[in-house]
């Protein structure tokens, strides 16, 4: 289906200026991490404030500033995924939701990662489902990729895995155009002994080699060199496959992963495995589309069930 005649789809538009100047596009991501400095040292009283009471707070925040800055987008994305079957209030509805989780995961990054010292893990991911699938995993002594999206608090998932022991593993992450950003990100996550890894393949296949687990979040829209051509929602779009390549190589299962928020309580989670994804050693490009597809499909079916949770926000389909 061609995005231009798709329902809520229009001609793409042309690249924004900041994609059009990659030096002031860096230089805007740096502003960016440095405008979270102080910002994180300004708000160090609000670990006075009950869990009970900021949390509604960063509800309302996210209706007021971060709503309006995303719906436009958000709608435009169900409408295109759904074809249009969503009504106007079930969309609005999921826009709230989704700019009300990008607060409350920026506050629970806040007690992660300003108060690191006094974070406990149990009071926060509180029931986990299909556990087994990481210990049968681990079992045949390859290593495990956790494939994930950009769904509640992803950050929170790594220490889930650092805690119970396994502090060798990591994270791939997609660089920032700013490399103080990136260096921000990465001093962050180390305070939980969760490793990142950018463009160092070789280290990560050593993680894999010595059974630990990798991370990867493969659910963003892909430049064309680094991806493989897929669907999703059914709609054509470009995902990762370096987790099908790496699960090919290793031969270690792809356990598709998800923290559920939950509803009375938004600062807890349960952590939810589904069954794994092997790719055959041997597997052609063919394999490795299939692969890639049926991960695409369990993060379609998460997401149906429980749509609230992404970034809907995202470029996923290159609609704009």
């Amino acid at each position: 289906m061609n995005s231009s005649t798709a329902p809520g789809a229009a001609p793409r538009r042309r690249r924004s200026f900041l994609s059009r100047h990659p030096r002031l596009k860096s230089i805007a991501y740096t502003g960016y991490g440095l405008f979270f400095v102080p910002l994180f040292l300004l708000s160090l009283p609000l670990v006075l404030v009950p869990k009970r009471w900021l949390y509604p707070c960063g509800r309302r925040m996210a209706l007021w500033f971060v709503y309006p800055a995303v719906r436009a987008k958000i709608v435009r994305n169900l409408t295109y995924a759904y074809d249009g079957r969503f009504s106007t209030r079930r969309m609005e509805h999921i826009a709230r939701a989704v700019a009300i989780n990008v607060v409350w995961s920026a506050i629970d990054c806040y007690y992660m990662w300003v108060w690191w010292w006094g974070w406990r893990l149990p009071r926060i991911v509180v029931r986990t489902e299909g556990w087994q699938f990481i210990d049968d995993g681990f079992a045949a002594g390859h290593g495990v990729i956790i494939a994930t999206m950009h769904y509640g608090c992803f950050e929170i998932m790594p220490i889930c895995f650092s805690k119970r022991g396994m502090v060798n593993g990591g994270v791939i992450a997609r660089k920032f155009p700013s490399p103080f950003l990136n260096w921000l990100n990465r001093r962050a996550r180390l305070l939980h002994q969760m490793v990142t890894f950018y463009d160092q393949i070789k280290d990560v296949i050593r993680v894999l080699r010595t059974n630990n687990p990798i991370g990867i979040l493969p659910d963003l829209h892909a430049r064309k060199r680094l991806a493989i051509a897929s669907t999703f929602y059914g709609k054509p779009t470009l995902t990762f496959d370096i987790h099908a390549r790496l699960a090919r190589q290793m031969q270690c299962p792809i356990v598709p992963a998800f923290l559920q928020r939950h509803v009375r309580r938004p600062w807890q989670y349960t952590l939810l495995f589904y069954e794994p994804i092997r790719v055959p050693r041997h597997a052609d490009d063919a394999g490795l589309h299939a692969c890639v597809q049926q991960l695409n499909d369990v993060f379609e079916y998460h997401l149906r069930r429980y749509p609230n949770g992404w970034i809907w926000f995202h470029n996923k389909w290159a609609l704009w």
